[in-house]
C-alpha cells in the first residue's frame, strides 16, 4: 500500500511539472518580456517637421506593444539636451535616437552613451567622427541642387543674374550640404552669380537683414535659403520693398507657413525633406538594433574614423500646383494665409478691404444674411440683402447738398468687417 501512494504521489508531481511546462510553452503564466525602451531627443519640437516626426513614432509605438518611446525636446539648448542623454543612461535605454542641437559637441555625445552600451542612431545631423551605429538623413546635397536648378529653369529672360544663398549656421553639417548642393549645380551657369551669406543658428531675422543689404547693391533675381523660416523671411522683406513679383525664392523644409506662402502664390518653390520618412527609417532603425543589434541600411557615409551605415530620404520639390503633397502633414493650407501671423498677400488684402478678393466673399458667405425691404413714400419698392445679423436701422432725411448720415456710418463699419 505505501508502495502505490508513493507512485501515485510521483505520478501527480510529474503531471504537475508538465502543466507548468504546457503553460509557459502556451505564453499564458510565461513572465512578460520587457519592452525595448528607445528614446528620442529632437534639438526643436516646436519645427513643423519634427512635429510630423513625433506624432509619426508615437502611433507606431503605440501600435506595438514591445516598444517604449520616450520623446525630450531640447528646446534649442545644447545643455538641455546633454542632461537629457544623462537620463537616458540611468534609464538604461536600449537605444537613443538623436537630433543634434550642436553637432560638434555630438561626439561626446555618441561616446558617453556608447560606452554604456546604448545604441546611437543620428537623425539629420551627423556628428564629426563618432562611432554612430546608424544615421537618417535627407538627401541635403539633392536639396540644393532642386533649388538651383528651378531658379536656372524659371528666372525670366532679362532678369539679373544676382543670386543671394541665405545659408545657415557656419556649424550646421545640413546647412552646408546644401550650399554644396547648389553650388555644384550652379557651376559653369552662364550669366549667374551666387552670393553666399551665413547665419548663426539660421535665424529669420538676420537673413531678413541680409536681404534688405543685397536689394540695395544691386537688383536680385533669386533667393535661396537652407531653411523654411529664412525663406519666409526673405519673402516678407522683398515684398515690403515691393519686389516680391520680380525675385524668385526657394526655400528648403516646406514648414507649415512656408506651405501656405506657395498655396497663397507669395512664394515660389519648398523642397521637402519628407518627415514622414524621416520618422519611419529612424524607427525602423532603431527598432532593428533593439531588437537584432542591426538594421537594413542602403548605403554608408563617413564620419572621421568611422564608416556609419545609413539611409538617405529622398526628397522632392514643391510648388503651388503640387503642394496638396503637404496637406498629408498639415492639412488644409489656405487658412492661414502664407505669412508670418497669418500675413501674405492674400491676407493683407483681406484686411485691407480690397474688392473682389476671395477672402471677402469667403467671409459674406459664411455670415447670416438678413434682407431688407424698402418702400418709400412714393410707392416705390426695394430689396436689398445685408451680411450678418441687424441690430437696429435709423432713416434720416437728406438735405440740400447734405450728407446721409447712415451712410457714413454703414461705411466704417464695412472697412471694421474686412479688417477682421
Amino acid at each position: 500500500m505505501p508502495a502505490k501512494i508513493a507512485i501515485i504521489g510521483l505520478l501527480v508531481l510529474a503531471l504537475g511539472l508538465s502543466g507548468c511546462g504546457l503553460l509557459n510553452r502556451g505564453g499564458a503564466a510565461r513572465p512578460a518580456e520587457k519592452p525595448l525602451t528607445i528614446a528620442y531627443s529632437v534639438a526643436d519640437e516646436n519645427r513643423d517637421g519634427n512635429q510630423v516626426i513625433k506624432r509619426i513614432v508615437q502611433r507606431r509605438a503605440k501600435a506595438d506593444e514591445r516598444i517604449r518611446v520616450t520623446w525630450r525636446d531640447a528646446g534649442g539648448e545644447a545643455r538641455r539636451q546633454e542632461q537629457d542623454v544623462e537620463r537616458f543612461i540611468k534609464q538604461k535605454v536600449d537605444v537613443v535616437v538623436i537630433q543634434f542641437v550642436e553637432p560638434q559637441l555630438g561626439p561626446g555625445i555618441v561616446r558617453r552613451l556608447a560606452m554604456n552600451q546604448i545604441k546611437v542612431v543620428a537623425l539629420e545631423t551627423l556628428a564629426p567622427d563618432a562611432p554612430l551605429d546608424a544615421y537618417v538623413a535627407s538627401e541635403q546635397v539633392r536639396a540644393g541642387e532642386l533649388q538651383a536648378r528651378y531658379v536656372v529653369r524659371n528666372l525670366p529672360a532679362g532678369a539679373p543674374g544676382r543670386v543671394l544663398v541665405l545659408a545657415g549656421d557656419p556649424n550646421d553639417p545640413v546647412s552646408r550640404n546644401i550650399v554644396r548642393g547648389i553650388v555644384d549645380f550652379m557651376k559653369g551657369q552662364a550669366g549667374f552669380t551666387l552670393e553666399v551669406r551665413e547665419h548663426a543658428a539660421a535665424d529669420p531675422r538676420r537673413a531678413a537683414a541680409t536681404v534688405e543689404e543685397a536689394l540695395k547693391a544691386s537688383p536680385l533675381g533669386a533667393v535661396l535659403a537652407t531653411d523654411s523660416r529664412m525663406a519666409v523671411a526673405a519673402m516678407e522683406v522683398l515684398r515690403r520693398e515691393g519686389r516680391g513679383a520680380g525675385v524668385l525664392t526657394v526655400g528648403v523644409g516646406a514648414d507649415r507657413t512656408a506651405a501656405e506662402a506657395l498655396v497663397a502664390g507669395d512664394h515660389d518653390a519648398e523642397v521637402d525633406v519628407r518627415p514622414d520618412l524621416l520618422a519611419q527609417f529612424s524607427y525602423d532603425a532603431a527598432v532593428g538594433l533593439a531588437r537584432d543589434g542591426h538594421w537594413s541600411y542602403d548605403t554608408q557615409v563617413e564620419s572621421g574614423d568611422y564608416t556609419v551605415p545609413a539611409r538617405l530620404v529622398p526628397v522632392r520639390l514643391i510648388q503651388g500646383n503640387n503642394a496638396f503633397l503637404l496637406e498629408e502633414y498639415y492639412g488644409d493650407l489656405t487658412r492661414g494665409g502664407g505669412s508670418p501671423g497669418g500675413g501674405g498677400q492674400q491676407q493683407q488684402q483681406k484686411g485691407q478691404g480690397q474688392k473682389q478678393g476671395d477672402g471677402q466673399q469667403q467671409q459674406q458667405q459664411q455670415q447670416s444674411m438678413t434682407r431688407l425691404k424698402i418702400t418709400t413714400r412714393d410707392g416705390m419698392t426695394m430689396e436689398i440683402d445685408v451680411p450678418g445679423e441687424i441690430q437696429s436701422i435709423e432713416a434720416q432725411q437728406q438735405g440740400q447738398g447734405g450728407q446721409q448720415g447712415g451712410g457714413d456710418q454703414g461705411g466704417q463699419q464695412g472697412g471694421g468687417q474686412g479688417g477682421q
